[in-house]
């Protein structure tokens, strides 16, 4: 589907709240968190050093949350009431809890909280809500917890916010597509995730791992395994200012002027081709390419793969027979 890019991407004053002072609070919160994230994509794409302090981290993943959380998806399983009887219940439960008369509301009444409340509070309200009334456990959406926001959603945050954030760099020969899912795809089993990617170029994109799988404590579960190795998940050098803590659970050293450096990771053309199947089969509407070569390599592989991995298994036929009558008009030229 064909779309005009400031149709789709050009919303404006979406956050304007006229119940605050300040009409355009959100906009300018989320505009100041879009900084931090918005000058380390750019040293991506320039070749420049990698590095975040532990503070500045701690934002980027908020604003990849976020980002995540205001698509499309997530924003339409709120305002179509697409949820399972458990997470409905619970979230009619929230709704009491917060006098919220629509469900669409809820979505949000939890974007608002999500902008304007510092990370270090959302980290506390998730600590408390997992340690002291047992969250994950298998009913967790039906237990009384008077969250800030819905529960499943500060569930999410602080998952996420505990993931390793690593760069992946296409393979000479290959390219990342992007879609309206691209910023938080996922790859994962049985509603749990092992990476969440962010395409922020056809060459590069940020990937963030599940530190429970990464670490293998998830290997137990049945889960199938990742499609993709460990070699593609790389710790950052880090730089202690109050010195090197005796173990990763030692976080009386930790300081938010800790610096992370990162190193930008060259993944297969396989690996990129299981990140792209992966887009293809979640997409719905857009779907943008740089090279005509690397997105058809892209569907071939998708169609090979997409009856044994995928669920919507999409039928690109007429974009597959489109690129390759393109491509052998420009090669005959």
């Amino acid at each position: 589907m064909l779309s005009d890019i400031a149709r789709a991407y050009g919303n404006e004053n979406m956050y304007r709240d006229v119940n605050e002072d300040d009409c355009m609070k959100f906009e300018k919160l989320l505009g100041n968190m879009e900084n931090t994230s918005s000058g380390f994509i750019r040293k991506i794409w320039s070749g420049e050093q990698l590095s975040l302090t532990r503070e500045q981290l701690g934002e980027m993943k908020k604003f990849l949350f976020i980002m995540m959380y205001r698509g499309e998806h997530r924003r339409g399983q709120y305002h179509n009431d697409d949820f399972d009887i458990s997470t409905r219940l619970s979230i009619l439960r929230h709704m009491r809890h917060k006098n919220i008369e629509k469900i669409r509301d809820v979505w949000f009444d939890n974007l608002k909280w999500l902008i304007e409340t510092p990370t270090k509070h959302i980290i506390d309200e998730y600590v408390g809500a997992i340690t002291g009334r047992g969250v994950l456990t298998p009913f967790a959406m039906m237990r009384d917890h008077r969250a800030p926001i819905h529960l499943s959603e500060l569930v999410d945050f602080g998952n996420m916010s505990h993931s390793s954030l690593c760069i992946w760099q296409a393979a000479e020969g290959s390219e990342f597509i992007l879609s309206e899912g691209c910023f938080g795809a996922y790859e994962g089993d049985k509603g749990f995730t092992f990476h969440n990617f962010f395409v922020v170029s056809p060459r590069y994109a940020i990937v963030l791992v599940n530190r429970l799988y990464k670490s293998g404590r998830m290997h137990s579960m049945p889960f199938r395994k990742s499609w993709f190795g460990d070699e593609l998940h790389a710790e950052p050098e880090t730089i202690y200012r109050n010195g090197p803590p005796r173990d990763i659970s030692d976080v009386s050293k930790f300081s938010l002027d800790d610096v992370f450096k990162y190193r930008r990771i060259v993944v297969s053309k396989k690996d990129v081709y299981n990140v792209n199947s992966i887009l293809l089969d979640a997409r719905t509407k857009y779907l943008t390419y740089k090279s005509s070569v690397c997105m058809y390599k892209s569907l071939r592989y998708y169609d090979k793969v997409k009856d044994a991995m995928f669920d919507y298994k999409h039928d690109y036929s007429i974009l597959r027979h489109k690129l390759f009558a393109d491509m052998n008009r420009t090669h005959a030229s």
